[in-house]
């Protein structure tokens, strides 16, 4: 189905009425965005905003909660299927989200981000400008990023300038 904003959204994506759409977004089969936060102390209330921006591509099977204040997309992103987005986060312009990859509550992920397969961003974590993420690699609060690196492990280590 396209919306009147350019939108393609396939009739099994789960759509909340706590969402709000930009223009030229693909959602595809099986998505559940606006679910409630998976947090112990919110799990039962209403979730709250997530906004969507421009041009998105969002795969089969992703996942993007509902915040206990605002989820927050940017533009042109591209999530691939079974990634899952924790509630309150921001995902800025551009990032690339593999397949499997999980990102936790209340992260800040920078423009041009490339998340590997299956990696884990532990929630609070914020993932500097054009940082590139292994696949399977494990971000902890206590990893220390720079902007244009490489980074991979469990937990991450530092592979280099992202060029």
């Amino acid at each position: 189905m396209v919306d009147s904003l350019g939108n393609n959204i396939h009739p099994t994506a789960i759509i909340g009425s706590n969402v709000t759409l930009g223009k030229n977004n693909y959602i595809g089969a099986y998505c559940i965005i606006g679910d409630n936060a998976e947090h112990r102390g919110e799990w039962n209330k209403t979730p709250n905003k997530i906004t969507i921006g421009n041009n998105n591509v969002i795969t089969g099977l992703v996942t993007i909660d509902g915040g206990m204040v605002e989820t927050i997309i940017g533009n042109s992103n591209f999530f691939m299927k079974h990634s899952h987005i924790g509630h309150d986060c921001i995902i800025h312009n551009h990032t690339t989200i593999s397949c499997g990859a999980k990102i936790g509550g209340h992260c800040i992920i920078n423009d041009e981000v490339n998340i590997g397969l299956n990696a884990v961003i532990h929630q609070r974590v914020e993932i500097p400008r054009r940082c590139m993420i292994g696949a399977s690699a494990f971000v902890g609060k206590k990893s220390i990023l720079q902007p244009r690196h490489k980074y991979a492990g469990v937990p991450v280590k530092e592979l280099g300038e992202n060029i």
